[in-house]
């Protein structure tokens, strides 16, 4: 596969995983989404079989309010995903390092899950990110000409 194609590609798969950043993550962004989320989630962690503890909102307003700022957060990096998409030469930097965070929210939420009996849907979100941030990689470490600044 030529760096051309390859690049093609690699914007492709920046902007979707950008469109999914938002559609995703939508939700976190406010309190009424948020119990749709987590319920959803839950019914999707039964279904499959899955263990763990289920999934709760949190009672404390402060906890509310970082889950809706964490969400705003998210959705504006999946904006700033489809951005970066648009030049991808010049902008990898920034897709390498929002790889970076996915990898290590896939650690983070495997942690969670082996040793604090969070939700094992947690996993599954976490390999989303794994798979992500692998692709990333891949791309980004293939491809001449990319700027990793």
């Amino acid at each position: 596969m030529t760096s051309s194609v390859k690049l093609g590609h690699f914007r492709q798969w920046v902007f979707w995983t950008g469109i999914f950043n938002i559609v995703a993550y939508g939700p976190l962004v406010c309190p009424f989404s948020l119990e749709i989320f987590v319920n959803i989630s839950n019914r999707l962690s039964s279904a499959v079989g899955l263990g763990g503890a289920v999934l709760s909102l949190p009672s404390n307003v402060n906890n509310l309010l970082m889950i809706n700022t964490l969400g705003i957060l998210v959705v504006f990096l999946g904006i700033l995903l489809i951005i970066a998409s648009l030049d991808i030469p010049n902008r990898a930097w920034f897709v390498f390092w929002e790889g970076l965070i996915r990898i290590i929210f896939f650690l983070l939420s495997l942690y969670f899950v082996i040793f604090k009996n969070a939700g094992q849907i947690l996993v599954v979100f976490g390999l989303t990110d794994l798979v992500i941030g692998i692709i990333y990689g891949y791309y980004i470490f293939t491809i001449e000409g990319l700027k990793i600044k």
